[in-house]
């Protein structure tokens, strides 16, 4: 069982840290290295304390591998990435509370890439970017 309390900014073990930058909201997880707090291979899933999945993807060798889901205590999405050896790689996007995209990219070994889009909470597009472009 993992346990996991907010913080912001600050990095520690069992910690979820949420993390606010100009135009995008990231969510990252720090799990406990104890063998009875983390799948090392095989399927992890986390629950909301009201029941509701609160993340949910694949381990592989201790590290996340594959699409990664998470969801809002409400049941509505709260993010989708893919993993591959423990690094984001692939597409990401993420939802605001109210069912809208917050935003949407790619990432390649850990960083973003090509074109992104940021929506506001309303629903209208705030903003894109070409991180291939840097």
């Amino acid at each position: 069982m993992c346990c996991f309390a907010c913080k912001n900014e600050t990095s520690g073990k069992g910690e979820l840290i949420l993390k606010e930058e100009k135009n995008k909201i990231k969510k990252e997880f720090t799990f406990e290295n104890k063998p009875d707090s983390i799948v090392t291979n095989g399927e992890q899933i986390l629950y909301h304390k009201n029941g509701v999945m609160e993340m949910r993807g694949r381990m592989k060798a201790g590290k996340r591998d594959g699409l990664w889901k998470s969801w809002y205590d409400t049941g509505l999405p709260w993010s989708e990435t893919t993993f591959k050896d423990g690094k984001k790689s692939g597409r990401t996007t993420t939802w605001y509370d109210n069912g809208n995209k917050r935003y949407e990219g790619f990432f390649n070994d850990d960083k973003e890439s090509g074109r992104w889009i940021f929506w506001t909470e309303n629903g209208t597009v705030s903003d894109t970017k070409n991180y291939d472009l840097k």
